[in-house]
């Protein structure tokens, strides 16, 4: 059914005048006509009924308007739900990130809005791992993303910056008295590793090869909260992204690493086959114009692994 029809049938009934109705939708008479028998034919009824010079509701017309009028209310909540979504100064941006840069994410945020005064602009941000990202990035389910590199070619992004990998410990592990740690003194611990789905267990495993060592893997989670809380209970040691706070996760020790591994490298990403919505893009352009945001946010607050021990 044309929509245009819906339109009309609205209008003729409201005015109950073809000549005004006309005058109001800026169509010819006869193509108005010809809109409402179309109507009418598909419906199978007469939807007016002439009242001397005008026209009035056919008991049939009354029972189909409500309904006409619902179904154009409601296109419009949607067409104004959609300006509101995709206006750069109102507009949602949906943004995922690590779990571990979740409080910097938070504060890019703010910064975002207060630097630029687009304080009506909504966030959805979602904190989960690199393979559930990668998912969404590629799908084109997300805006963008705060992650490693994916080296798919249709993914774009700008870096912002380093996160460093610490080695964290029980606070009552013999290691705990020290603030720098070489890897392969962690060869007969009992490790918390990340899961394979992500991009950090690999990478260690790597690093761990290159040093000649394989630690005791005795778990594997997603979650940097989880390894927390397993090391504090004395479970074993692991290797983090540094905790974006002023203090080691209760009932740990963080501890420097002494060898020389590859940087844990962060990028603000979006797929660049996607339609980027004018928030989200302003949003990207912002954090593109200030460069390392990242490397920024560590010196702005006076964390990092120098700070250890400090």
């Amino acid at each position: 059914m044309n929509l245009q029809w819906l339109i009309y049938f609205q209008t003729i009934a409201e005015l109950e005048n073809y000549t005004q109705a006309t005058k109001k939708l800026h169509v010819s008479q006869s193509n108005l006509s010809h809109a409402m028998r179309s109507l009418e034919e598909k419906l199978g009824v007469e939807l007016f009924e002439k009242d001397g010079r005008n026209i009035r509701l056919s008991k049939y017309g009354e029972i189909f308007l409500p309904y006409v009028n619902k179904t154009l209310d409601s296109l419009d909540e949607g067409i104004a739900k959609l300006k509101e979504f995709l206006d750069p100064n109102t507009g949602t941006i949906e943004l995922a990130g690590f779990p571990s840069v979740a409080q910097f994410s938070t504060d890019l945020m703010v910064r975002y809005q207060s630097e630029t005064n687009r304080y009506d602009v909504h966030f959805q941000y979602a904190q989960i791992g690199w393979y559930e990202i990668h998912e969404l990035i590629v799908s084109g389910k997300i805006d963008l993303c705060i992650a490693t590199k994916f080296e798919e070619p249709e993914v774009a992004g700008t870096y912002i910056g380093d996160h460093p990998l610490v080695v964290i410990v029980p606070e009552n592990h013999y290691l705990a008295s020290r603030e720098r740690v070489d890897l392969r003194e962690l060869q007969d611990e009992n490790f918390i590793g990340f899961n394979q789905n992500g991009q950090l267990a690999p990478m260690l495993q790597k690093t761990f090869a290159s040093l000649g060592i394989e630690p005791r893997v005795v778990s594997r989670t997603p979650s940097d909260l989880i390894i927390y809380g397993l090391v504090a209970g004395g479970r074993g040691v692991s290797v983090v992204p540094f905790p974006l706070t002023h203090y080691a996760p209760f009932g740990t020790k963080l501890l420097c690493i002494e060898n020389d591994i590859p940087k844990r490298r962060l990028y603000l990403q979006w797929n660049k086959e996607k339609f980027l919505p004018p928030a989200a893009r302003y949003f990207r352009d912002y954090v593109i114009r200030s460069e390392e945001v990242f490397t920024q946010y560590f010196k702005r607050v006076n964390i990092g692994p120098e700070t250890i021990g400090g």
